[in-house]
């Protein structure tokens, strides 16, 4: 038969144990802003990952064409805020 003073500290150890992980996940929990930030990272790194398989299977000269475009997105940019504004002010019209 074990001891009981073996016993009772195996479950104090056992206990500190899950209490220091349950603080961690609480500490996790409550770092809103750095699992925002994760979550951006990880958001990021998949775009840009499909970003780069979708221009990959493009035909080359287009691939091209996207290549230069993304080497100016101000450029695109204004195309993509002067097309909104086209867009809203035919919906104005029709409206």
């Amino acid at each position: 038969m074990s001891d009981p003073r073996e016993e009772l500290q195996r479950d104090v150890e056992r206990t500190r144990r899950e209490l220091g992980e349950t603080v961690e996940a609480l500490a996790h929990k409550a770092d809103v802003p750095g699992r925002v930030k994760e979550r951006a990272r990880d958001t990021k790194v998949r775009m840009t990952r499909a970003t780069s398989e979708a221009i990959e299977s493009l035909p080359e000269p287009v691939a091209e064409q996207v290549e230069k475009a993304r080497r100016h997105p101000a450029a695109i940019a204004a195309v993509l805020i002067a097309l909104v504004l086209v867009i809203w002010k035919i919906s104005r019209r029709n409206g």
